[in-house]
């Protein structure tokens, strides 16, 4: 046990790149909003991810090539859309996770100017840029070992000092209800956030990624790849049920509906006091800052693997690949693409953006693509020619294709609800 505790690495940085500013917000947002009642949802998305992350794992230890070449397999038109995802959501993800370092930074130590915010966001930017651009994977691995355990601590010491009801907590995790929806967020929209957030779908295609940097590549590891991954799950499960309670127990007694990042720090400050402040603005910091650098890892990645093997001029032979055999961080295609995915979105420091409602839109817009990048790995993963006695069991398929249903269902329930809202907007 302590030796495979030892060796956990891709499931670690993949927690940290999943649990950051959308979980914190989507699970706060509901905690506020509708109190306990909605912690089995939690547990439902998390299952959903596990299954999907796990056989894209499998796909990958098994066959020993990378998850876009098995999209591929499908048609390039697979590999098109994962690259212009990429670049688009990349882009609008950096951009709100850009505002909220600045702004948890912000709280934690003001400067004498109307632009500490953006000095911090500014400050941290680079920061994560440096780590991604010259570290690569394996520093980012060891930074995110340390920093999981400083947001564990800070979640756990927010959610105790915010004394929830043990009852209604076991309540809302075994007793699944729908509440009616007031306030500002429904509970379908709220539900469809936290499917995009804690089910996932462009996150879910990096973790395979990172089993690669760390040199599990063969069907040798997949022991060791399911229990790094059934770890993982389990540390977003317990962060967010933490964050749910907390919100419950602090903020939906009194009725406030969350606005921004502020709200939330002010809102423990004026219950909690100086060390709810303080912690739950560095939990809001680490979350943050980890998923900037580690989420821009993971996609960087994945977007060189699609270049390398699929974009004409910059193709790759595998004898090419093998003769140099350098890090993934030392390919100008990977360098080229941090610098973009990082640097680009600095622009949004200088606008009234508001990171609350980009972070809940987003969320809720990326349920659109499970479907799309779950039906294909579902296709892929029980086709027996590639996964041989590895190919999916009737449980795997059976929460695939819900997870397929779920998404196609909110989307077509909520999505033109929500670009009606936001057409109304403009």
């Amino acid at each position: 046990m302590l030796g495979r505790m030892a060796l956990l690495g891709p499931g670690i940085v993949y927690v940290l790149q999943v649990q950051g500013t959308g979980d914190i917000i989507s699970n706060a947002a509901t905690g506020a909003s509708y109190g306990y009642t909605l912690i089995w949802a939690l547990a439902v998305t998390l299952i959903f991810r596990f299954v999907w992350v796990n056989t894209s794992a499998k796909y990958v230890l098994v066959t020993e090539e990378s998850l876009l070449t098995g999209y591929a397999r499908l048609g390039n038109w697979m590999v098109w859309i994962v690259l212009i995802s990429i670049i688009v959501l990349r882009h609008f993800y950096s951009s709100y996770q850009i505002l909220m370092m600045g702004s948890a930074a912000d709280l934690l130590f003001h400067l004498p100017t109307e632009w500490s915010m953006s000095i911090w966001s500014l400050l941290f930017t680079l920061l994560g840029f440096a780590l991604m651009f010259w570290g690569g994977y394996r520093t980012i691995e060891i930074f995110c070992k340390i920093l999981i355990g400083l947001m564990g601590s800070s979640l756990i010491l927010v959610a105790v000092i915010s004394r929830p009801d043990i009852t209604q907590i076991a309540k809302g995790m075994f007793v699944p209800t729908i509440p009616d929806s007031q306030g500002v967020y429904g509970v379908f929209f709220l539900l469809m956030a936290l499917v995009g957030t804690e089910a996932g779908s462009m996150g879910n295609l990096t973790y395979s990624y990172y089993l690669r940097e760390k040199g599990w590549s063969d069907v040798s590891y997949l022991k060791q790849q399911r229990f790094d991954l059934g770890f993982s799950i389990v540390c977003l499960f317990v962060m967010g049920v933490l964050l749910q309670t907390a919100a419950a127990a602090v903020v939906h007694p009194m009725g406030v509906e969350i606005e921004d990042a502020d709200d939330l720090v002010r809102i423990f400050s004026e219950t909690l006091g100086t060390t709810g402040w303080i912690v739950f603005a560095l939990g809001l910091w680490g979350a943050t800052f980890s998923t900037f650098v580690g989420a821009n890892i993971g996609f960087v990645l994945i977007f060189t693997d699609i270049c390398r093997k699929f974009v004409p001029g910059l193709k790759r032979s595998p004898e090419s690949k093998n003769k140099n055999n350098q890090p993934t961080n030392k390919d100008p295609v990977y360098q080229w693409a941090i610098s973009f995915c990082a640097l680009s979105p600095l622009y949004i420091i200088f606008t009234d953006m508001s990171p609350i409602w980009l972070v809940l839109i987003i969320n809720a817009l990326v349920v659109i693509l499970i479907p799309v990048l779950a039906l294909p790995l579902l296709l892929i993963t029980n086709s027996g020619h590639l996964m041989g006695k590895h190919k999916n069991g009737w449980i795997s398929n059976t929460i695939l294709v819900i997870l397929i249903l779920v998404a196609m269902h909110f989307t077509y329930t909520n999505g033109i609800d929500l670009l009606s809202s936001l057409a109304r907007g403009f």
